[in-house]
């Protein structure tokens, strides 16, 4: 994609996201969730734009798609949790049980996307 194109469609969902903000009423709460959709769904759309120029960059210093994939999904989790966390309203147990079955199930993503289950299966409890 041109650079031109690139900045022009930056620019217009940019300016569509101020005005919904700007003349659109609704609660502070929603838009703060639809600000947060459209930061991580740009970020996405960037990453899949310069995926190739950003594996080419990120295995000079050793690092796979694997790496990249992992980072990209803890940042978007880690959005996804905090808009929940801010703009959600619930007990703050539900709060905290939703946040730590989402750490178990990243962590348990992780292992498999790293091969770590074949090493756990490797201790041995006992004799």
């Amino acid at each position: 994609m041109p650079l031109y194109q690139f900045v022009i469609t930056l620019a217009v969902v940019g300016l569509l996201l101020w005005v919904v903000n700007r003349y659109i009423p609704m609660q502070r709460q929603i838009k703060g969730i639809l600000n947060g959709v459209v930061v991580i769904a740009v970020i996405l759309w960037i990453a899949s734009l310069y995926k190739n120029f950003l594996l080419d960059y990120v295995s000079q210093f050793g690092a796979g798609p694997r790496l990249i994939t992992a980072v990209i999904t803890l940042v978007v989790v880690g959005l996804l949790l905090w808009l929940l966390n801010n703009y959600i309203p619930m007990q703050g147990q539900i709060k905290g049980i939703l946040n730590g079955v989402v750490v178990i199930v990243v962590v348990l993503w992780l292992m498999g996307l790293f091969g770590l289950f074949g090493y756990i299966s490797q201790f041995r409890i006992g004799h």
